[in-house]
């Protein structure tokens, strides 16, 4: 044995093979890439035992709680997922909440200039900061990522990115202006969206700032005919809200061309079908130039893809409709939104949009850049931004800060023996599920080489006995998979009843209690409802001081100069969710 210090602790790594042994790995996260990992795992390794984390009592990452539930085709990936979990080598510890969110730093002193408010402002995010511990606490027992390389002898990081990009423009912070992410996890169930939602019944109009496929995923569910979706997965809070919905136009806002928009073939053409909904392209005159046709010419996909684009022109450039649809659904290219404004009491009135011109040859390195003098009002009651997905750092584990993602050399955790890393968390928040395929095989193929070659850490742990031993001294219930075949098979049954595909159980409790594969906690401990409010209490105090310096912030023009924002922007990121 050779002994190496790493973050001040003597780690004993392995110079021998035991490749006959059983040996264990953890997974923390149960999307695509944790199932696909443990699925090679289990293949290539007929001594390995797979355990995996995942925070909430379901499992199955964004298949669950991110595609569109008017694509069930997608989601039949879930039933291989179910086939790896049925494997005898292979453990789920769900409900459990693994590391915590590394320690905020202790605010600066207040520069000069800012009134004190600045301050106020940094002692208000460390408060929402502590304040989410409480709210991680309530969802179940939590592990330390510590703990689990003690008592496993690999851990495999794969557990997404929960958190959303911000546009860092002026106004973000209004009511009405949500992330997609935010909006997709409410009309698809997410269980962090209990008791909240979208009233729809006096917005009108809405802007979605992205080209992606989600941005057109949330135009659809906003435009289509709520009868169509009632008989899916999504859940009945979003139904209700659906059909009190008063919206009429949803515009599409992409800061680029037609050759860089993000979204597929397949999803546009969606849209095109809907019945009683206009969709139309609102480009600059020269969008589809020759040069432009000819760059796309050179990819097949692409080219098709912008021959639909181009169909949807409507003749002249005026837009949209003929009258007699419902809805329409505008999608808007060269529009960059440079302002969310205020129309009263801290709510959306208006997005401020500037025109853009594309920078060099035509292809996907264009840049764009503002028009000056070009900026328009577009009145809106609804902002949905929709710029990508972010993963979020825990303790103990490096970070990449700039790219959102854990450092990595081919899914080893940079620095870090015995760490890997798959799946968003490892490449970025880019790709299809499909694409975790080989991301998850390039992970465990480096996992299984330092195992072959004696170089993992030398854990002496026991495994899932060592853990359920920490779980329990934690308290809370924890959901095994047979619970989890419990709860989907109860959210089929009360589907069918009412006519749906499934009912999407959406309370933490009543899909723990449905599960019935959680250790109870004694009776002394306080019931998780009591728990839930008190954490969510101590959120809002924190978020209504937050609130109070950002109200602040807009009365302070000298904060929005390039000096102060990136410092707003880091606040921004810092305070990710604090609507909830």
């Amino acid at each position: 044995r050779s002994r190496d210090m790493r973050k001040g602790m003597r780690v004993s790594v392995r110079r021998f093979s035991s490749s006959t042994a059983r040996w264990n790995v953890a997974i923390v996260g149960s999307g695509p890439a944790g199932f696909y990992a443990a699925d090679f795992l289990l293949k290539k390794n007929e001594h390995v035992h797979v355990t995996m984390f995942e925070r909430l009592p379901a499992p199955y990452g964004l298949v669950r709680y991110g595609v569109a539930p008017d694509h069930p085709e997608v989601k039949n990936v879930t039933d291989r997922f179910e086939e790896i979990a049925s494997h005898e080598r292979f453990s789920y510890f769900g409900n459990v909440s693994v590391g915590a969110p590394p320690p905020l730093a202790p605010p600066p002193p207040s520069e000069g200039g800012d009134g004190g408010w600045a301050q106020e402002l940094r002692r208000g995010i460390l408060d929402f900061g502590s304040s989410l511990g409480g709210v991680g606490a309530e969802l179940g027992p939590r592990i330390e990522i510590a703990a689990l390389r003690s008592a496993y002898d690999a851990v495999l990081l794969s557990y997404g990115a929960s958190a959303s990009r911000s546009l860092g423009v002026s106004g973000e912070e209004l009511r009405g202006v949500h992330p997609a992410r935010e909006f997709v996890a409410w009309y698809n169930g997410h269980p962090e969206w209990e008791g909240e939602g979208f009233d729809l019944s006096r917005v009108e109009t809405v802007v979605v700032v992205g080209n992606g496929n989600v941005a057109l995923d949330c135009a659809r569910v906003l435009a289509k005919d709520v009868d169509e979706l009632a008989p899916t997965d999504i859940c009945e809070r979003a139904v209700e809200a659906l059909r009190a919905s008063a919206v009429r136009q949803v515009a599409i806002l992409g800061r680029r061309g037609v050759l860089q928009a993000a979204f597929t073939i397949k999803e546009l053409r969606e849209l095109t079908k809907l019945a009683g909904v206009s969709t139309s392209i609102e480009a600059p005159p020269d969008a589809f130039s020759a040069a432009v046709l000819a760059a796309a010419a050179e990819d097949r996909p692409r080219k098709r893809l912008v021959e639909l684009m181009k169909s949807l022109v409507p003749e002249g450039g005026s837009g949209g409709g003929g009258g007699a649809e419902r809805r329409s659904v505008r999608l808007q290219f060269q529009r960059s939104p440079v302002e969310f404004v205020e129309g009263g009491s801290g709510r959306l009135g208006a997005v401020r949009v500037a025109a853009t011109e594309l920078q060099g040859a035509p292809g996907a390195s264009q840049r764009a850049a503002a028009v000056a003098g070009s900026e328009e009002e577009v009145p809106c009651e609804l902002a949905l931004t929709s710029v990508g997905y972010r993963s979020l750092p825990i303790e103990g584990v490096p970070f990449d800060e700039a790219r959102g993602v854990v450092p990595n050399e081919g899914g080893r955790v940079s620095g870090e023996a015995g760490l890997y890393v798959a799946g968003w968390l490892k490449r970025g928040p880019s790709g299809v599920i499909l694409t975790n395929v080989g991301d998850a095989a390039e992970s465990v193929a480096a996992l299984l080489s330092d195992h072959a070659g004696g170089l993992l850490p030398e854990s002496g742990g026991g495994g899932d006995d060592e853990v359920r031993e920490l779980l329990a001294q934690h308290g809370g219930p924890v959901v095994e998979y047979e619970g989890v075949r419990r709860l989907v098979a109860e959210e089929a049954r009360r589907g069918a009843a009412d006519g749906k595909v499934a009912h999407k159980l959406v309370d933490l409790e009543e899909m723990i209690e449905v599960a019935a594969g959680e250790t109870r906690v004694g009776p002394d401990a306080p019931r998780r409802g009591q728990r839930r409010g008190e954490a969510q209490a101590a959120v809002l105090a924190a978020v209504s001081r937050l609130e109070a310096c950002l109200r602040r912030r807009r009365a302070a023009p000298a904060f929005a100069s390039a000096r102060g924002r990136p410092r707003l922007d880091a606040g921004a990121r810092a305070c990710e969710g604090r609507r909830r």
